[in-house]
């Protein structure tokens, strides 16, 4: 993993997290994950949550909703909810690079907190919609969460505007939120900065990398087009 601008992080919950599906799991099998959650420095919140080996139940994958919702009332219920980013982390099989994907829920009302513990109340998590946000060989949790924290303490309120492959198979994606742009590529041989950029900051990172994806595709003038279309369809 190459070197990233230091981020100051505090490590809320890392280990295992049993959950209940009562509904769908009748027969009483133990559902398990794995989970880290961390708080940034600008008030953001990750959490990753991961399949596990013992898992016996429904998927993580199948049940994010119900795990969202039960880790945030047991770790999370005085942060507001446009506070937290969420992740699913895939480890790597015979026939897929592991990857992460950012997954954006639906939830019950807004949330304006902190509150106070008496006026906490029940918040459920449910429609789940997942982006890609990064592959690689391996990817291990707690370093991914403080290596690239300067990227996931923006994305409470990102949209994914493009992606590309370049012509190692890695994929480069841009994200955008009320700020600024994020380049997120897991090549090695990317040469990315390690902050928010403007238009002008993004285009010039991709024509600076054009050599990785050939000179047949002209990255500049594919990301102009994209983030155009952003405007008109998402209002970016």
């Amino acid at each position: 993993m190459r070197e990233m601008p230091e981020i100051n992080l505090e490590i809320l919950y890392s280990g295992d997290f049993q959950y209940t599906l009562t509904s769908v799991n009748p027969h009483g099998r133990t559902c398990l994950c794995a989970v880290d959650i961390v708080r940034y420095d600008n008030g953001a919140h990750c959490v990753m949550m991961a399949e596990h080996k013992k898992n016996q139940g429904i998927s993580v994958t199948n049940a994010c909703d119900r795990i969202a919702t039960q880790l945030y009332a047991r770790f999370l219920a005085a942060i507001p909810v446009e506070k937290i980013v969420w992740l699913e982390h895939c480890p790597a099989g015979r026939m897929h690079k592991a990857h992460l994907d950012l997954i954006q829920f639906q939830h019950d009302g807004p949330r304006a907190g902190p509150f106070p513990a008496t006026e906490m109340r029940e918040v459920v998590f449910s429609n789940p919609r997942w982006k890609r946000f990064f592959e690689s060989r391996h990817i291990a949790q707690a370093e991914f969460l403080k290596a690239y924290g300067y990227i996931l303490k923006e994305l409470c309120n990102a949209h994914m505007i493009f992606a590309v492959e370049d012509k190692s198979d890695y994929y480069w994606r841009v994200w955008a939120n009320q700020e600024g742009f994020f380049i997120v590529s897991a090549n090695p041989s990317a040469a990315l900065p390690g902050c928010m950029l403007d238009v002008h900051g993004v285009s010039g990172a991709l024509k600076e990398n054009q050599h990785l994806f050939g000179s047949g595709s002209d990255m500049e003038e594919q990301f102009t087009t994209a983030l155009m279309k952003g405007f008109l369809n998402k209002g970016l």
